[in-house]
C-alpha cells in the first residue's frame, strides 16, 4: 500500500466534529402547543438539560417513542434522548432552575395550581406567553408576583415577531429578552440565540408584555375588517392607528423614557400578527367578519386566540385607567356585547387618520 492510499484510508476514520458545547443550565418548558414546540427546538441547540411539561399523554408518547409532537408542529424532530418530557408539573419544575412559561394565559392559573409558592419563587421565570390571566385580570408578570411572590428581578419576557411555524422552518427571526435584571435578560438572550434566531435585550418588561397583549386584540380587528371585505389600503391605515392607541395605553400604564414603539418587539410583532396567514388572532377575527358567531368561532378554532380573552381583560382594566382606546372598545362591543359587526367597525373607521 503506497502513501497516498494509506492517507485516503486514514481519512475515512477521522471522527465526526463534536457538537458545539451547550450551556448546562437546567430549563423546563411549560406548555405543549406550537410555540412551546418551536421553543423546544430553539433551546435544544443551546442547552444540555431541558425538561418539558405537557398536558397530553399523546405528546409524551409521540416524543418519547417517535421524536415528534403529534398534535403541534409534527414535522419538528425532538430528540427524546435530549428532551425529558413529562405530565408531572411538580417533577418537571423541581428539576429546573429556569422555567419557560408558554401555556396560554387563559389556562395559566389552572396549569400552575398544583405548584406551591415555595417551589416556584426561587426560580428564574421566562415568560413566552402572550396574554392576561382572566382570573385576576393581570398580565403574567403581575400575576406571578402577586400569586407566587416572584420578584420582577427574577422574571424575563421573551417576545418579538416570531410565528412558531416559521421558526420551526428555521426562517430568520428576531426576539427580544426583557427584564429589569439585565444580567438575566442577557442569559435568556443566550438561551434563544442561534443560527436562525437573533436576540436583543431590553429593560422594558412591563411595556413589552402589555404591547404583546394589545397587538393580539388589534390583529383580531384586522381579521374582522378583512372578513368584511376591507382592502389592504384600509388595513394599513387601521394598523397605524392601532400603533398610536398602543402607544397611548402603554405609556399611560407604564412610563419608560427608553421605549421606542418602532422597535421590532413592538411594531414588528404588531405587523406580523395583523397580516400573517399564521396568525390565530387574525384568523379568529376573519371568521367573525365573515359572519360566524363568537360561539361558533371558538368551537372552530383548534388553537387559542389570545386576543379574544385579552379584549375582555383590557376592557375591564381600562375602567380604572380610563385611557382613550376606541379600537379595543369597538372590538369588545362586537365580541361581548353583540353589536352588529359591520356597523360597529364602520363607525370606528370614521375616526381613523
Amino acid at each position: 500500500m503506497n502513501s497516498i492510499e494509506l492517507e485516503q484510508l486514514e481519512n475515512q476514520y477521522i471522527p465526526l466534529r463534536k457538537k458545539k458545547s451547550r450551556m448546562r443550565y437546567r430549563v423546563v418548558v411549560i406548555g405543549g402547543g406550537t410555540w412551546a414546540t418551536a421553543i423546544i427546538k430553539i433551546l435544544s441547540t443551546n442547552l444540555e438539560h431541558i425538561y418539558w411539561w405537557v398536558r397530553e399523554e399523546e405528546i409524551v408518547e409521540g416524543v418519547t417513542k417517535y421524536g415528534h409532537n403529534p398534535l403541534y408542529l409534527s414535522s419538528v424532530f425532538i430528540n427524546p434522548k435530549e428532551i425529558k418530557v413529562t405530565q408531572d408539573i411538580r417533577q418537571a419544575v423541581s428539576k429546573a432552575d429556569y422555567i419557560v412559561i408558554v401555556t396560554p394565559s387563559a389556562f395559566l392559573h389552572e396549569s400552575l395550581a398544583p405548584l406551591q409558592k415555595s417551589k416556584l419563587n426561587r426560580k428564574k421565570i421566562i415568560i413566552a406567553v402572550k396574554g392576561i390571566v382572566p382570573e385576576t385580570m393581570q398580565v403574567v408578570t403581575e400575576y406571578l408576583r402577586s400569586e407566587f411572590s416572584i420578584p420582577y428581578s427574577s422574571m424575563a419576557v421573551i417576545s418579538g415577531p416570531s410565528h412558531a411555524e416559521e421558526v420551526s422552518q428555521e426562517k430568520l427571526s428576531f426576539l427580544t429578552s426583557a427584564s429589569p435584571n439585565l444580567e438575566l435578560a442577557e442569559i435568556v438572550a443566550r438561551f434563544f440565540k442561534n443560527r436562525y434566531v437573533r436576540t436583543s435585550v431590553s429593560n422594558d418588561i412591563k411595556g413589552i408584555e402589555l404591547a404583546v397583549v394589545l397587538k393580539n386584540i388589534y390583529a383580531l380587528g384586522a381579521g374582522i375588517y378583512s372578513g368584511l371585505g376591507y382592502g389592504d389600503n384600509f388595513i394599513a391605515c387601521y394598523v397605524s392607528n392601532c400603533l398610536k392607541e398602543m402607544k397611548r395605553f402603554v405609556n399611560q400604564m407604564y412610563s419608560n423614557e427608553d421605549r421606542q414603539l418602532t422597535d421590532s418587539v413592538y411594531l414588528g410583532d404588531l405587523l406580523v400578527t395583523a397580516y400573517s396567514r399564521y396568525s390565530r388572532n387574525r384568523m379568529f377575527g376573519n371568521m367573525i367578519g365573515h359572519g360566524l358567531s363568537v360561539k361558533v368561532t371558538l368551537l372552530e378554532m383548534k388553537m387559542v386566540a389570545e386576543g379574544y380573552y385579552a379584549t375582555m381583560c383590557v376592557h375591564e382594566i381600562n375602567k380604572k385607567v380610563k385611557a382613550n382606546i376606541p379600537i379595543v372598545e369597538a372590538i369588545y362591543n362586537v365580541l361581548y356585547e353583540n353589536f352588529p359587526v359591520a356597523v360597529e367597525m364602520k363607525r370606528l373607521a370614521e375616526y381613523f387618520v
